[in-house]
């Protein structure tokens, strides 16, 4: 089986697996395939913006109130992969996106 990769950060890339691509961390667990989100195979941790620190602490309560810092991380061994800052309820951003064609990774 060969297996293709192409490294999106230090602990996240994006792999050929028998055809398919997939996102995988580090120790091998793969988060989804490359047309999804790879946050949506991660694990969650969703804290108010003031866990951030006095800096990021809004000045208007009701906002700071529909805001969240997210954390994500691999379900296996726990690294961090991404963190965003988002209103409450919202769908996780996006940070990668690729264009494959046919789901095909090479590395060049």
């Amino acid at each position: 089986m060969e297996r293709q990769r192409i490294f999106i950060g230090d602990n996240l890339k994006l792999e050929n697996i028998n055809g398919e691509a997939c996102y995988t961390c580090a120790c091998g667990n793969i988060l989804g395939p490359w047309e999804a989100n790879f946050k949506e195979g991660c694990t969650l941790k969703e804290s108010p913006i003031s866990s951030l620190g006095p800096g990021y602490a809004s000045s208007d309560p009701d906002m700071e109130n529909r805001m969240c810092f997210r954390e994500f991380f691999c379900p296996n061994c726990g690294v961090r992969h991404a963190t965003e800052v988002a209103r409450i309820g919202d769908p996780y951003l996006w940070d990668v996106q690729p264009k494959l064609s046919s789901g095909a990774v090479s590395e060049s």
